[in-house]
């Protein structure tokens, strides 16, 4: 393996912070989350996009198994917060093995290692029940829900917006759907020490 920048690693899984030669996978991910309507697909995005991901490389990672297989990324935002947000993704072939939950626990202990953390902040999509599963089962605990993006820029607009027409369309480049919210939950420190 080529020699990575990494952040965290046991028996089972190596975090390493993304880097060039997790692109091809890195875009696969994308396509598989988003379909075609991926921005990684378009040609005419596909390198700001990933050079915008690369630039945030200390908030980017990709996680391997311990045999270098790639298995997905996890995100974080909000670093300099006690209580930054953190995401992941996985490829289909890598879901439902218990994956997330373990690696979540790893990068999360690393990261509460490194710095003042009071709880990691996730957010799920109401239509991601399988997210939500994993995380309830991790023992976060749900504090809240809002509106999604579009939601909230649709009723900031108001009738502005509206008379725009056709929005269905603008919200499905989103990735969202009708009635669709964003679910919070606080995962505790006591979770993965």
């Amino acid at each position: 393996m080529i020699d990575r920048k990494i952040f965290a690693i046991n028996e089972d899984f190596i975090i390493c912070n993304i880097s060039d030669e997790d692109r091809s996978d890195y875009v696969e991910l994308h396509r598989q989350l988003k379909g075609e309507d991926s921005l990684y697909l378009n040609p005419r995005s596909k390198d700001m996009m990933w050079e915008q991901t690369l630039s945030n490389a200390d908030s980017v990672f990709s996680v391997f198994t311990a045999k270098w297989e790639y298995c997905g990324s996890i995100e974080m935002q909000n670093y300099d917060s006690n209580t930054p947000e953190i995401g992941i993704d996985l490829l289909e072939n890598k879901r439902n093995q218990g994956i997330a939950s373990k690696t979540i626990r790893l990068f999360a202990k690393k990261v509460f290692e490194t710095r003042q953390v009071d709880y990691f902040l996730i957010r799920i999509s109401s239509r991601n029940l399988h997210s939500k599963h994993v995380f309830e089962k991790m023992g976060a605990v749900k504090i809240g829900e809002e509106k999604t993006y579009f939601s909230r820029l649709i009723e900031g607009f108001g009738e502005t917006v509206e008379s725009v027409g056709n929005l269905e369309k603008f919200r499905h480049l989103l990735g969202e759907s009708d009635g669709e919210m964003v679910y919070s939950y606080r995962l505790n420190t006591d979770t993965f020490l």
